[in-house]
């Protein structure tokens, strides 16, 4: 996306993984917000840590190579260890540690069997904090992985494009296939939390024939769309008496890449111990629905001021001002 107008990446909390996807010990390598970095699990199964992949002893990468041993990852070079708080714990054939110098770590949480990790390009302390998705850890509903995850390869996308989809109810025709334009109910924010609300007819597309998703005809539903900050985002899908729950999460490679992760999950079928039927084409068309989005995304340019239609310049404005705050300013040292 060309003429970005920010010049650093959004404050805030970014998906980089599926706890389930991390054993006991495993050690991936990551490049997120134009650093190279590692995520890893101690070797005793606690909770995964994000750290910088430079090894302050002679510079050599922790991202490639290493291996966790215990509660810290060694480095493939000299075998120096560093633990979650980026001290080291050991140097190989010395009595002792140093203090000297430290790897850099990133706040780390593992909620709901998501794994997100917060960035400040200044360093500060996570400001909010994630509430999670109920029905991740309900266990009437399906278990999010192996079933309901999919991620999307690097793309020339910005966070905010997803966040944007929040103010876009005229898109749904031209991206997804709907029969008409969905209808904000409601729009509202408090904080680094955004709430809203699109009324939406299913199954109007090709004069209301019969669908896998509406066999009767077309049925009202409803789309409830929240954000926390301009990384993650969620949209229940709901109509008759079924409802599709999805986390997005699109995390900066760099200013102008990013990688889309797509959880889904749907109440248990009884009798169906993983997904089938209807469930189970829910679950792929949700995922190839985000290829139209990201199609669009990656042929976008921003603009600082677009020519809205009379009905769309509220939502849009509201959402790109409250987008704003999650921006800093780059501290110079």
């Amino acid at each position: 996306m060309k003429d970005w107008p920010y010049e650093v990446h959004a404050s805030g909390w970014y998906q980089v993984d599926w706890s389930a996807n991390l054993a006991p010990g495993e050690v991936k390598p990551m490049t997120y917000f134009d650093e190279e970095l590692v995520l890893f699990r101690p070797e005793d199964g606690g909770a995964a840590q994000v750290m910088g992949a430079l090894c302050p002893h002679l510079g050599a990468s922790l991202a490639h190579f290493s291996k966790v041993r215990g509660d810290s990852v060694e480095c493939p070079f000299h075998g120096w260890r560093w633990n979650r708080e980026g001290r080291n714990t050991l140097i190989p054939n010395s009595e002792r540690t140093t203090d000297k110098g430290r790897v850099t770590t990133f706040p780390t949480r593992e909620i709901d069997g998501i794994v997100l990790v917060w960035y400040d390009v200044n360093g500060a302390e996570p400001t909010w904090e994630w509430s999670g998705v109920p029905e991740f850890r309900d266990p009437d509903f399906y278990p999010i992985f192996p079933y309901g995850h999919f991620r999307y390869e690097p793309h020339k996308i910005q966070p905010q494009s997803m966040l944007e989809n929040i103010a876009d109810t005229q898109h749904f025709p031209y991206v997804h296939g709907a029969g008409e334009p969905g209808r904000h109910k409601m729009l509202e924010h408090d904080g680094p939390y955004l709430n809203a609300r699109f009324a939406l007819t299913f199954g109007l597309r090709d004069g209301g024939k019969p669908t896998f998703l509406t066999p009767n005809g077309p049925v009202e539903g409803e789309i409830h769309a929240e954000a926390w900050g301009v990384g993650l985002s969620m949209a229940r899908a709901s109509l008759a008496d079924m409802s599709f729950p999805q986390f997005l999460g699109v995390t900066p490679v760099d200013l102008d890449h990013g990688v889309m992760f797509s959880t889904i999950t749907a109440r248990r079928v009884e009798g169906a111990d993983e997904p089938s039927g209807i469930v189970a084409k829910m679950y792929q068309r949700q995922h190839e629905q985000l290829f139209g989005d990201i199609r669009i995304w990656e042929h976008q340019r921003w603009l600082d001021k677009p020519l809205y239609a009379e009905f769309e310049g509220g939502p849009f404005a509201q959402v790109r001002r409250w987008a704003r705050q999650f921006y800093p300013e780059r501290l110079t040292s």
